[in-house]
């Protein structure tokens, strides 16, 4: 017996051993005593006893004699590997020749030990049982894994949805919005709503979190607007209402930043709210910044209080250009920590803005992607809307 051994508790074993003499299970058991286990043990030598111990008790350990009256541990094997249970097994014979040996190993057997040489007992136990201790955790870190890429997949489902099926055609206009996934899914959001006066809301959000509980959020927050829309008196009350409505969903754990603007096709006012998002920018023909929609209210979910919601507001003149973006553009980073930023955004829509408000978005985006290298994916969706009169 080890110092180690000697000086340390009793540590607690279950096993089972499939043996047809009692006498040699008792020298098992006591060596394994020995060796510093406190052993609970059954002694079992036949298929239906072995079946009954594995359905009422969970064994630590498997030991099986090689040939018995009544079956033979290649027959144990394959009813203990047939119950799907992970534990270590171990062949102790006192016959057994290396080709059965070398068989029961590729069948599954952790080991073999002859009953008149038993001095590796202990050290094989103890190494089997870590290796048993360590796939068990390597299963349950992969389980983990699989049920959140399963989690993350229907986020995504859910998230893709709720996005505009395509942009909304208005006279004079060029829309379009567009949002590529990071590899853990977020909450963004954009839509496109049509009101009852003939005005258009230009929502672009951002639910703090991945998975599927921002993107139920985030589905929230799309019913709630569009719903109230068609009701609501003021475009104010419209935001004000939802905002209610969300904090009770939200919690104390997730916040939701929006930019929500209202477009009167008409005259080019635009009416904005901006609650706790990145500013929206709105470039005049030459490029330079006409306009900014710098947060004017907190985040929702932010500060409780519901404080009465004062718009601002822009008239866009023909050639005007609106960007509403997200901050998974702004924060996508270079290797060396540097962040693509306003200005990088700011210099690819002027360099692109001659095209069509689609391709301008598709230069944005690939831009922000390149700018983080290969082999370093953005850590968060990325989302924008652009709007040319």
């Amino acid at each position: 017996m080890s110092s180690d051994n000697a000086s340390s508790a009793p540590r607690a074993l279950k096993a089972l051993v499939i043996e047809d003499s009692e006498i040699d299970a008792t020298l098992l058991v006591e060596q394994l005593q020995a060796g510093g286990y406190a052993v609970e043990s059954r002694r079992v030598d036949n298929p239906e006893d072995l079946a009954d111990a594995l359905e009422k008790q969970k064994w630590d350990i498997i030991f099986s004699d090689h040939n018995m009256p009544r079956f033979s541990s290649t027959e144990a094997l394959e009813i203990v590997r047939s119950s799907a249970i992970d534990v270590p097994f171990l062949i102790v014979s006192g016959a057994i020749g290396e080709e059965a040996a070398v068989a029961a190993m590729k069948a599954g057997a952790q080991d073999y030990l002859m009953k008149g040489n038993m001095a590796r007992l202990v050290a094989a136990v103890d190494r089997e049982l870590k290796d048993a201790a360590e796939r068990r955790a390597r299963c349950a870190a992969e389980r983990a894994l699989l049920a959140q890429e399963e989690e993350f997949r229907i986020a995504r489902e859910v998230q893709e949805r709720l996005f505009p099926a395509g942009p909304p055609e208005l006279a004079g206009y060029d829309i379009a919005g567009a949002s590529r996934p990071a590899n853990a899914t977020g909450g963004d959001y954009f839509d496109f709503i049509a009101t009852p006066k003939g005005h258009l809301l230009v929502v672009v959000g951002d639910v703090t979190g991945h998975g599927i509980g921002p993107a139920m959020l985030m589905a929230d927050a799309r019913a709630y607007l569009r719903a109230l829309a068609l009701s609501s008196p003021t475009f104010a009350d419209i935001l004000a209402q939802a905002r209610h409505l969300l904090i009770k969903d939200l919690g104390d754990e997730h916040f939701i930043t929006l930019l929500f603007a209202d477009l009167d096709p008409t005259t080019g006012l635009l009416t904005f709210i901006n609650a706790g998002h990145p500013a929206g920018y709105v470039l005049a023909p030459d490029g330079r910044i006409k306009a900014e929609m710098p947060p004017n209210t907190a985040a929702v979910g932010i500060d409780r209080a519901e404080e009465r919601l004062v718009p601002g507001k822009i008239v866009l003149e023909k050639g005007d250009l609106l960007l509403l973006l997200t901050d998974g553009i702004l924060e996508a980073h270079a290797k060396t920590g540097d962040e693509f930023g306003e200005e990088r955004a700011l210099e690819t829509v002027r360099r692109e803005r001659a095209k069509p408000a689609a391709e301008i978005i598709h230069a944005l985006l690939e831009d922000a992607q390149r700018f983080s290298g290969p082999g370093h994916p953005h850590q968060d969706d990325m989302t924008a809307v652009i709007v040319k009169l």
